[in-house]
């Protein structure tokens, strides 16, 4: 009975946090938001040969947290290189955040391990990308 109470709190959670990415990102594709933000985001992305709007799930999950990164990309269509691709390098930063603070708390140079998990998830994802996408 423990089990499935901890289970059902943590799926409450996950749904507090996804459900509302995913309709924020359904709705800014309804309208000329994401197209322009795209558009701004795709000289940066195409470094790793992703197209503009998923900036926003880099964004999302260094900001927020792997699953909000999560809701973001499943509206945005994108195909399994560039989903590989990203999860690669959200898996080296995701969430600075709260990440981050607790570096500082454990008196560990916060900023630059944030910075280098930065640097190391940009290089990583464009060697890869290489092979991957053929970007």
């Amino acid at each position: 009975m423990t089990g499935l109470k901890s289970g059902l709190s943590t799926t409450c959670r996950l749904v507090r946090i996804i459900v509302p990415f995913y309709f924020l990102i359904e709705w800014l594709k309804l309208s000329p938001i994401l197209g322009w933000l795209g558009h701004v985001l795709a000289p940066v992305m195409k470094l790793w040969g992703l197209p503009g709007e998923a900036g926003f799930v880099l964004v999302t999950g260094n900001l927020v947290n792997l699953y909000a990164a999560i809701a973001v990309m499943i509206p945005l269509n994108l195909n399994i290189p560039q989903i590989t691709l990203i999860g690669l390098m959200l898996g080296i930063s995701h969430n600075l955040v709260v990440e981050t603070a607790v570096l500082k708390e454990a008196k560990i140079p916060a900023m630059r391990m944030a910075l280098l998990r930065l640097v190391g998830s940009g290089v990583a994802g464009w060697i890869v990308s290489r092979f991957l996408l053929g970007a």
